[in-house]
């Protein structure tokens, strides 16, 4: 079989079109990823949990760091209160989260405190108390 330079030269540019239409699909390919990007879409009950989360972990924090109770912080200690049986009151414990205390029946004096595993209790009975509460507000 002869081959003409017109067949090899046919061939080449036939094998150098199917490279250029090659590498130009890859660089698209590569720049269609390129452009993606990760998405994440809240819906609008997940965006109000978690602001019910926030409020409700800034009202715990406040009310156990001892400052100024405002009408909402009260009304939730006393609705924990009258889970609990006895009046309540909360503060930062030592490092080691909140120190609930019950307090006498004119809340004048304190009358115990209750034992760690107890203010542990009480204490994610309180951030659940506060969250319902922020929840029944927000409705």
């Amino acid at each position: 079989m002869i081959l003409t330079d017109y067949h090899v030269q046919h061939v080449l540019r036939a094998y150098s079109q199917q490279l250029s239409v090659k590498s130009r699909i890859s660089k698209e390919k590569t720049v269609k990823n390129a452009n993606q990007k990760d998405e994440v879409t809240l819906s609008m009950e997940s965006k109000k949990m978690l602001i019910i989360d926030k409020i409700a972990n800034e009202m715990v924090t406040q009310l156990a760091s001892g400052s100024p109770r405002n009408f909402t912080a009260q009304t939730i200690l006393k609705r924990l209160s009258q889970e609990y049986g006895q009046p309540l009151d909360v503060s930062s414990g030592d490092g080691q989260g909140m120190t609930f205390k019950v307090l006498s029946e004119n809340n004048d004096r304190v009358k115990q405190y209750l034992p760690p595993n107890e203010n542990s209790l009480l204490e994610k009975k309180l951030y659940e108390m506060a969250k319902v509460f922020i929840n029944e507000q927000l409705i």
